[in-house]
């Protein structure tokens, strides 16, 4: 596919470990400030907070550490990130199924874009979908609109659909990746609009070797359970 010959497929797929230091913010105010490793492979996530809080997915289970450390969605951040950062990489996974969506405009130009939906019982939110858009000269994947259904109904997801928007790609080691995110309202007809008070920012982002320990459960870990539809998440 285009979009994976443009960002460096084989790179990505060589190299078994992502690593980056990662900011989120919302509201203007960061939420989440640290470094995440990302077994892309093994579907496993680490990260180690600025303040001390420790995060990891093991591949089913979300830890936090310590026990009594206070942060919002834990498990949305382990599996929320790792994927907007992949997503180029993640368009033939086994149970996701991409159909052409036509021409749509973002930024006044159109590009091709395709629907992006999942099985049933794929990872945590099956009833994601997100609407993928190619750069008409580089075939970079630069912005995805999406539901985020985790920790609601999709018909309340549906409700206020967003876009993540790529900028500031950077050649890592062969594999093209986007350092800053911006996230915006959108709709079918006009794409995404005016940036929101959101966004992310990744700073040296590069490949590492794998060890099995980080992945593992952290001492005075708590699990962090995938939260009932009543429990809303953030939305960027």
């Amino acid at each position: 596919m285009r979009i994976e010959a443009a960002h460096g497929m084989p790179a990505w797929l060589a190299r078994p470990v992502f690593a980056t230091e990662i900011q989120v913010s919302f509201g203007g105010s960061p939420v989440l400030d640290g470094t995440m490793l990302y077994d892309h492979a093994g579907g496993r996530v680490r990260m180690d907070l600025t303040d001390g809080t420790v995060l990891v997915f093991d591949g089913r289970r979300a830890w936090v550490s310590p026990r009594a450390a206070e942060i919002q969605m834990p498990r949305f951040h382990l599996l929320t990130w790792p994927y907007f950062v992949a997503a180029p990489y993640k368009l033939r996974d086994p149970g996701s199924v991409l159909t052409p969506h036509g021409r749509h405009p973002l930024d006044g130009t159109d590009h091709v874009t395709a629907l992006l939906t999942f099985d049933p019982g794929i990872g945590d939110t099956p009833d994601d979908w997100y609407v993928l858009y190619e750069d008409p000269e580089t075939h970079r994947l630069v912005a995805m609109a999406y539901i985020v259904t985790y920790g609601k109904t999709p018909q309340e997801a549906e409700q206020d659909p967003h876009a993540i928007v790529y900028r500031d790609f950077e050649d890592v080691d062969g594999a093209v990746i986007s350092t800053r995110w911006t996230f915006h309202h959108w709709t079918i007809e006009q794409g995404p609009d005016a940036p929101l008070d959101a966004g992310v920012q990744l700073t040296n982002p590069r490949f590492e070797t794998l060890d099995e320990a980080v992945f593992a459960r952290p001492p005075d870990a708590r699990e962090a359970p995938l939260p009932t539809i009543t429990q809303p998440p953030p939305n960027p």
